[in-house]
């Protein structure tokens, strides 16, 4: 983990409340980290939509299984203590659990909701996970859409919106925020309208059918999407939308992980272009696409 300020930083010293500071892209990339956390699918308390303090999540009983398989253990041990010490997240409830691995149907999907005393909920899809099914999945995405886990996102958002009162967040990482995308894009109109931002953090794109759609041109200005100057699951493929770039002290795929994404204060450290290397590895993807015959795909 890095020894630059990062998102966990921010975690562990940002105090101030949502009323005087609002909700931005470093607290989403704070909760949509959280949405790797393994949670015990038989526990009601995390399945329904009443949910659980997020304080109680350390004093529970599976508590080790739900991190120890994680990327990065140690960092996301320290970043759940981190949002259960902090005031500006006191009273944040976790709820409405869902985790689904299925070989047959090529699908791996989880989600769950963070609801804030402030009023807003907060919906969390987690990336790809270590599982074969959850990396054969990607790989479909640069062939079609919808994938399967792409459709339980709509259907999710749907389900949320339906047990859930007041505005919605959706975010993500990696894949998890291609799905908290087209989650957000081809829910209910009723759902969609109240959803008033979507963080993509470094997440892949999509084919440009779904781009030329009228429910992404419906939510697109809402898409808040972050990328690190060396990202390359954040270009797969053509770049078409406007996107922030985020400083990291790592190296190509390796800042892929946000720990590595640097935090100044409140706000991510930004870079005004992607680094060589990354347009290159982009503009390689691109043309192997090309020649391999697939359907024409961007990123947001």
């Amino acid at each position: 983990m890095s020894d630059s300020p990062n998102f966990l930083t921010y975690a562990q010293t940002v105090f101030d409340p949502f009323e005087e500071r609002s909700f931005c892209a470093v607290d989403s990339l704070v909760f949509a980290w959280l949405s790797y956390l393994r949670l015990p699918g038989d526990m009601a308390e995390l399945t329904n939509w009443q949910g659980l303090d997020v304080r109680e999540l350390l004093r529970a009983e599976c508590y080790r299984d739900m991190i120890d398989d994680l990327w990065d253990p140690e960092g996301s041990r320290a970043l759940l203590e981190a949002v259960a010490a902090n005031p500006r997240y006191r009273g944040v409830h976790v709820c409405g659990y869902r985790a689904v691995s299925d070989v047959v149907a090529t699908e791996q999907f989880a989600a769950m909701a963070f609801r804030f005393p402030a009023g807003f909920s907060y919906l969390s899809f987690r990336g790809t996970d270590s599982t074969i099914v959850g990396w054969k999945e990607d790989f479909n995405m640069a062939f079609r859409c919808p994938v399967p886990a792409q459709e339980s996102a709509a259907r999710y958002v749907d389900e949320a919106a339906d047990a859930i009162d007041g505005p919605l967040l959706c975010g993500g990482h990696s894949k998890g925020g291609n799905l908290a995308v087209y989650g957000a894009a081809m829910c209910s109109d009723v759902a969609r309208e109240r959803i008033e931002r979507v963080y993509s953090h470094d997440g892949p794109g999509f084919v440009e059918e779904f781009l030329n759609g009228n429910a992404f041109a419906d939510l697109s200005g809402r898409i808040d999407k972050t990328l690190p100057r060396s990202s390359i699951f954040g270009m797969m493929f053509e770049t078409q939308e406007d996107y922030a770039i985020v400083e990291s002290t790592e190296f190509s795929l390796l800042q892929h992980n946000p720990f590595s994404w640097v935090v100044d204060g409140r706000d991510f450290v930004y870079c005004e272009r992607l680094s060589a290397g990354a347009r290159y590895v982009d503009g390689s993807i691109r043309e192997m696409l090309l020649q391999w015959g697939l359907p024409s795909a961007s990123v947001l």
